[in-house]
């Protein structure tokens, strides 16, 4: 006999309470407020409600094995498989050491152009032109379009 409450039917569940208490929490509050949490609970409610109707009703019974056969690539060497590992998890610190340092709207550029110079050893020209749309973007969208305040990194916050 299936079981009427799996993982599936229970995260169905919690997502549309979550998403249920964010509409409710944000009723009395004034429109402008309110509007980016509700655009984005009420699909959510909606969605998770119908996944936990068709998880309850479906006649599927359970399956075997993973949800996802997933394998890893037989092609690369174990050794350049952990070396190649390895570096993306030092770029990804060293991102975030960046953001720490100078601050997110200044370590965006600076590591497109890093990682694009080093890692990626793109031309000048085409690392020149990424790093200059991803600066635009950082600082056209995000800092004069929408004012999203970004703190300091904590080296440009010792000059003020």
């Amino acid at each position: 006999m299936r079981r009427l409450l799996n993982v599936r039917c229970a995260l169905s569940l919690a997502t549309a309470c979550v998403a249920g208490y964010a509409l409710y929490a944000s009723w009395s509050w004034p429109f402008r407020t309110a509007l980016f949490p509700r655009v984005i609970a009420l699909p959510i409610l909606v969605l998770a409600v119908i996944e936990l109707a068709l998880n309850i009703w479906s006649i599927e019974g359970e399956r075997e094995g993973h949800a996802v056969d997933f394998q890893l690539t037989d092609t690369v060497e174990p050794a350049l498989a952990r070396k190649r590992t390895i570096a993306i998890m030092i770029w990804t610190v060293g991102f975030l050491s960046l953001i720490l340092l100078v601050g997110f709207p200044l370590a965006v550029p600076i590591f497109v152009f890093a990682y694009l110079k080093i890692a990626g050893q793109e031309p000048w020209t085409l690392t020149i032109v990424l790093t200059a749309i991803s600066w635009l973007s950082m600082e056209g969208l995000f800092i004069r379009l929408l004012h999203l305040p970004f703190p300091e990194g904590w080296l440009l916050g010792f000059w003020s």
